[in-house]
């Protein structure tokens, strides 16, 4: 095989190979993914930022446009147009509900005292604890880590220690 020779050209000499040795059996039916790359080469010819609007409504139609997307990046200048942003994918149909950020209530809906009797208060626990209370109260063998205390006061969580 010649070193020269482009990924797409390649293809398009054993189709047409197949088409010819198969004779009456009609066309060689197209990869999976390539149907997706002739769309997206379609967007990037009638201007950048392009646009390729995909529907995944299910688990099997993610699959199969993540498949399609890895086939089409064979092509160095669709996977150069993903990269660089000039071609985006916009789901079909109306946008699907958001994904709740993680968010905490604001200090006057929680309510209620955490007790924390021993061990590490870490950031991720204050997160935790501070989703249904307002003020920890932790024991004198607890150790409290900076960044926990950090998160606490960016949370508006109050952190009283027990003394002995």
């Amino acid at each position: 095989m010649a070193a020269g020779i482009d990924r797409e050209e390649l293809r398009a000499l054993v189709r047409q190979a197949l088409t010819e040795s198969l004779g009456s059996a009609g066309p060689a039916p197209a990869p999976p993914g390539d149907g997706l790359a002739d769309e997206m080469r379609a967007a990037l010819a009638r201007g950048k930022p392009a646009k390729v609007t995909v529907s995944a409504a299910n688990e099997t139609d993610l699959d199969r446009f993540a498949r399609a997307i890895a086939i089409a990046c064979e092509d160095a200048s669709l996977k150069a147009a993903i990269i660089a942003g000039d071609l985006r994918f916009a789901p079909a149909g109306p946008p699907p509900p958001r994904a709740a950020a993680v968010t905490t209530k604001p200090a006057a809906a929680r309510t209620g005292t955490f007790q924390f009797g021993s061990g590490v208060l870490s950031e991720a626990k204050i997160v935790e604890i501070s989703r249904n209370n307002q003020r920890i109260v932790i024991g004198e063998d607890v150790v409290l880590t900076p960044l926990a205390r950090d998160k606490a006061r960016e949370m508006k969580v109050e952190i009283v220690r027990q003394k002995p």
